[in-house]
């Protein structure tokens, strides 16, 4: 037989606020919560409840690992007070409905909907609609403790009376975290990368002094849940860069995954963005080039793009694990300072790899593309490309011509030297002195059964 229950009230039912937690955030919207607690039992047998759950909270994950006292049994209890719910337990008994321009109706709750409310009344049956009302009640109403959030409880046993301590782990939905990059250009080469974390919490609950952990790779999972939309703040944490350029994260791996964690605590509030520092400032090399990327018989002329490509090795000042984020680039002149050239997405980016970045086209170095002749017969086709490039720029630039031929093809008569990267893919990489414009010709040759 039990002895008596000692019942222990952890934490409020009514406002969600968690202190000390560690939150391992992962990229698909969802949170793993490592909550700290230590509780005061007697002897015997204890019920204890802890309220503060965030909403999006899985049900089947939430469990109490404890030192010093048994788990006899979890619950979890979601009977949260709800104005409609309270509404439909009242079918069948009499209410009062006041129209905004009427006078007070009694009857027999009939149905009861977000759209409409139907009654028995004596003189006969009547429907209101529900954004006409003033009011509904019930005089008769008896609502004894209502609770507001849901809540775990636990029947606990102990040996003796005395502190317990452990932690309560769950999964919830709600959390997320993108990376926003910073490059700053000093010149053509050079340039300053800032690689920041914007940690978001969607939920309705605030985490005080919480670490933070970030998981890059995507886990699976037995249901596919979808991100949370972007909120309405954003709050920017300053942290003071090292001079030396080191990271403002620890970095371990999680099988096959990375994780992050940040060297400090931080405040999360509800329905919050935060943005903390990762790495950086980090001086890096890029290789800029100038790209016109073209199919077969396609003519036309515009700017080119503008590419930096990126290799993520020691002696070009990273050789770290690069997380997938956005890349916002930045032109720096000292007369002017920063301005603003362009974003691009960027991928994960393995030690020894590397990533090309677009920032948008270059109003200076044009291309013009044109099919100076075009010849089918019924088992070939052969076509002859001008590609004419020029800079206006006032320093030399490096230019990629890239073309695009399907099927089985050959290139003759070519004046410039080509490279075959793949089937369907030739480059022509070449340099243009300030001022100076150069044509490129090919003829392709494709030839079918």
């Amino acid at each position: 037989m039990r002895h008596a229950l000692y019942i222990l009230l952890i934490s409020s039912l009514i406002f969600a606020q968690s202190s000390d937690a560690a939150l391992t955030i992962y990229k698909d919207g969802t949170a793993l919560i490592k909550q700290p607690v230590a509780w005061s039992v007697p002897s015997g047998y204890s019920y204890v409840t802890w309220g503060d759950l965030p909403n999006g909270m899985h049900r089947d994950t939430p469990f109490l690992n404890m030192d010093g006292a048994d788990i006899i049994s979890q619950r979890f209890n979601d009977n949260v007070f709800s104005g409609s719910d309270y509404f439909n337990t009242l079918k069948g008994k009499e209410i009062q409905v006041k129209p905004k321009e009427g006078k007070l109706v009694r009857g027999t709750l009939l149905e009861i909907s977000s759209g409409s409310v139907t009654i028995s009344h004596q003189s006969g049956i009547i429907s209101f609609n529900r954004s006409e009302l003033e009011y509904i009640g019930n005089k008769k109403a008896d609502i004894s403790q209502p609770s507001f959030h849901p809540y775990l409880s636990w029947d606990i046993k102990s040996k003796s009376g005395k502190v317990v301590e452990g932690e309560l782990v769950y999964k919830t939905n709600n959390f997320s975290w993108n990376t926003v990059y910073r490059l700053k250009m000093i010149n053509e080469e050079k340039g300053e990368l800032i690689a920041e974390a914007v940690v978001s919490n969607s939920s309705n609950m605030d985490f005080k002094n919480a670490f933070l952990k970030l998981v890059e790779g995507n886990l699976n999972k037995v249901r596919t849940v979808q991100p949370p939309r972007p909120e309405r703040m954003n709050r920017a944490v300053s942290m003071a860069a090292k001079n030396d350029g080191m990271p403002m994260m620890g970095k371990d791996e999680l099988g096959d995954y990375h994780i992050y964690s940040l060297n400090d605590t931080h405040d999360l509030g509800a329905k919050e963005n935060i943005t903390v520092r990762m790495y950086g400032p980090l001086d890096v090399g890029y290789e800029k080039k100038y790209v016109f990327e073209n199919t077969e018989r396609r003519q036309k002329e515009e700017p080119l793009e503008v590419q930096l490509t990126m290799e993520n090795t020691e002696s070009n000042g990273l050789g770290i694990s690069l997380p997938g984020g956005k890349v916002e680039m930045y032109s720096y002149k000292k007369v002017n300072g920063l301005e603003y050239i362009g974003a691009d997405k960027m991928g994960q980016v393995p030690k020894g790899q590397s990533t090309t970045l677009t920032s948008g086209r270059a109003f200076d170095v044009t291309g013009n593309r044109k099919v100076l002749n075009y010849d089918r017969q019924r088992k070939s086709e052969e076509a002859v490309i001008e590609i004419k490039v020029s800079n206006a720029r006032n320093e030399e630039v490096n230019v990629l011509l890239v073309e695009h031929i399907n099927g089985d093809w050959i290139i003759k008569d070519e004046s410039l030297n080509y490279q075959k990267k793949d089937a369907s893919t030739v480059h022509f990489p070449l340099s243009l002195n300030a001022g100076e414009t150069k044509s490129v010709y090919y003829t392709y040759r494709k030839e079918w059964k």
